[in-house]
């Protein structure tokens, strides 16, 4: 009889929904454990099989491969009747009608042409096989190149002759559950030779996100990368990391698809949770942590992932400790100064996007931040905790309030690491903090300032901490402007063929709530301009002209007129510029 506490973590790691029907009557006693992972398969697999009463309703599909993961790897666990039950669903291989070898020879591809899983006929080359197949023989040629030749993971584990030499892989209507395809590993243990199945077409409703020949595209690349993995390990600690890794491995094989996309919210939704944290905070958490490795691809090199993949076949474990080994092989402080960088490239995304960070964050959603509200000399204390490797976000907007802040945190257990956003109009610092307590002096040339609170444990959950911020007006250092003023630009005369800007630099005597820059020419037309938003009273704002026009055209030679605009109030000075 199998032990609770494996049961229990067989459903820790399941990327479903926390309490779906099948996991409650498990828990209540209604299901054995070989029936309810034979319903999770099926779940996805074949839904209509199902009880009524177990069915689940799926707003999108997602990869099967977790499920068949822990099913097989349970199987040695349980008794001999059950172990033919659960065999039969995830050990049986498809039979089908027709077989065609991909144009490399590394692929042996099984496909039906008659009845309710064959794929589409058409065929306009007229060489007797789908183009359906034709295309998704070269996808599977294409990949193994990439991942295997071009990035230098080894080739999947061999099945012995079972099926021939060549890996095989199987088409099937997977649209009438909700899976955009399977990897079936066929061992239990660290590492084990598998197959995949894959969808006859890719038409069905389920699939919105991404459909038809991108979504072949995508499902490709993932899925073949979990055969690839299952050579390296493949024990249930490890599945949010295959995950990870496999939607990222879309992105890298199609970047122009972006169907990662839809699961990233899941994750920057909940960044104070751990990496490895599972199906407790939703059904497509997991998926959502390829953000993960799209950081350590960006940040560190494309070579991180895989160096993390041969760290845990080393160790036969995916536990945290293990990547931080891996990646102090590019990150001296290891695992623990990755997340802290991996929690300040988490708030760069969608409208607070910046360069430098990720390259697509602009399409990402945000995480959430704690706002806090400052009074004069009133100090704010609250606490939080976070899981390990996750991230919180104090977040303050000065309001062009003269002054400074004066943050201190207390760690009431664990390691975090902490980095100071201080955000301005036109310019991003990243300052780490080590001291307890940080003070910003002269808060109000900036629009935000975040402090990000990172855990750098690797294992464990709710490492609580307290912090207090107190606003004090008189800390600040900034000189007061005489007046509000126009500053000499420089250079001056500008060669924009010589020097890529010049400088545009005023003062303002008052905050400006609406601030704009202009240049007109000596005829009165409209050249360039820039909304700056809000600005404090101090000196030294500034802005750069790259000498072109509304159109993106340099302009020719000539004296042109700078215009600065702040709450009504106009302000002008004349700059020349020379063109050789």
């Amino acid at each position: 009889m199998i032990a609770k506490s494996l049961a229990a973590f067989l459903f820790l790691v399941l990327p479903l929904q926390a309490k779906t029907s099948i996991e409650t009557a498990y828990e209540s006693g209604e299901l054995d454990l070989a029936t309810a992972l034979i319903y999770q398969v099926q779940s996805l697999r074949a839904p209509d099989a199902l009880p009524t009463a177990y069915r689940q309703t799926h707003t999108r599909a997602l990869c099967g491969t977790p499920q068949l993961v822990q099913a097989v790897n349970a199987i040695a666990q349980l008794g001999v009747d059950d172990q033919r039950r659960l065999s039969k669903l995830v050990q049986r291989r498809p039979n089908k009608q027709q077989e065609t070898l991909s144009p490399s020879g590394c692929f042996l591809l099984h496909y039906d042409t008659e009845g309710s899983e064959a794929v589409p006929t058409e065929d306009l080359d007229g060489n007797g096989v789908s183009d359906y197949i034709d295309l998704a023989a070269v996808i599977l040629d294409s990949t193994w190149i990439l991942e295997i030749d071009e990035l230098g993971y080894n080739a999947p584990p061999s099945d012995n002759g079972l099926s021939g030499d060549e890996y095989d892989v199987y088409f099937s209507d997977l649209g009438r559950g909700a899976a955009y395809g399977f990897t079936y590993p066929e061992e239990s243990g660290n590492t084990t030779y598998s197959y995949l199945e894959l969808d006859n077409d890719y038409t069905n409703p389920i699939y919105q996100q991404t459909k038809g020949n991108d979504a072949l595209r995508v499902t490709i690349a993932h899925e073949f990368h979990h055969a690839i993995q299952f050579g390296y390990y493949q024990g249930n600690d490890g599945i949010w990391w295959q995950e990870s890794t496999s939607t990222w491995m879309e992105d890298v094989a199609y970047p122009h698809v972006d169907d990662y996309l839809q699961y990233l919210p899941s994750f920057l939704d909940v960044p104070h949770r751990a990496l490895n944290s599972g199906s407790r905070l939703g059904g497509f958490h997991i998926y959502g942590t390829s953000i993960f490795s799209h950081f350590l691809d960006q940040r560190y090199g494309r070579e991180v992932n895989l160096q993390i993949w041969q760290e845990l076949a080393r160790r036969s474990s995916a536990r945290l400790e293990h990547f931080d080994q891996a990646i102090r092989q590019v990150e001296p402080g290891g695992l623990g100064v990755a997340i802290g960088q991996f929690g300040i490239w988490n708030y760069f995304t969608g409208p607070r996007y910046q360069e430098g960070f990720y390259a697509e964050g602009f399409k990402y959603s945000t995480v959430p931040t704690r706002d806090i509200t400052l009074s004069e000399n009133l100090a704010v204390r609250d606490s939080s905790d976070l899981d390990a490797t996750g991230s919180d976000y104090l977040r303050l907007e000065p309001q062009l309030r003269s002054g400074g802040v004066t943050i201190t945190f207390d760690a009431r257990r664990g390691d975090f690491s902490r980095s100071l956003l201080l955000i301005g109009p036109d310019s991003v610092e990243v300052r780490p903090v080590q001291d307890p307590t940080v003070r910003v002096v002269g808060w109000d040339q900036y629009d935000e300032v975040v402090l990000v609170i990172s855990s750098a444990e690797n294992s464990g959950f709710a490492y609580d901490y307290l912090y207090e911020v107190e606003f004090d007006p008189d800390l600040t250092d900034a000189p007061p402007a005489v007046a509000t003023a126009l500053r000499p630009n420089y250079p001056n005369p500008f060669h924009p063929n010589e020097h890529q800007q010049t400088r545009l630099v005023f003062d303002l005597v008052s905050p400006s709530a609406e601030t704009r820059l202009s240049i007109f020419s000596t005829t009165g037309d409209l050249v360039w301009q820039q909304d700056l938003g809000t600005r404090a009273a101090r000196e030294g704002h500034a802005a750069t002209w790259d000498g072109r026009n509304l159109s993106g055209k340099l302009v020719g030679t000539g004296v042109y007129h700078l215009l600065l605009e702040t709450d009504g109030r106009r302000t002008t000075r004349s700059l020349a510029v020379v063109r050789d």
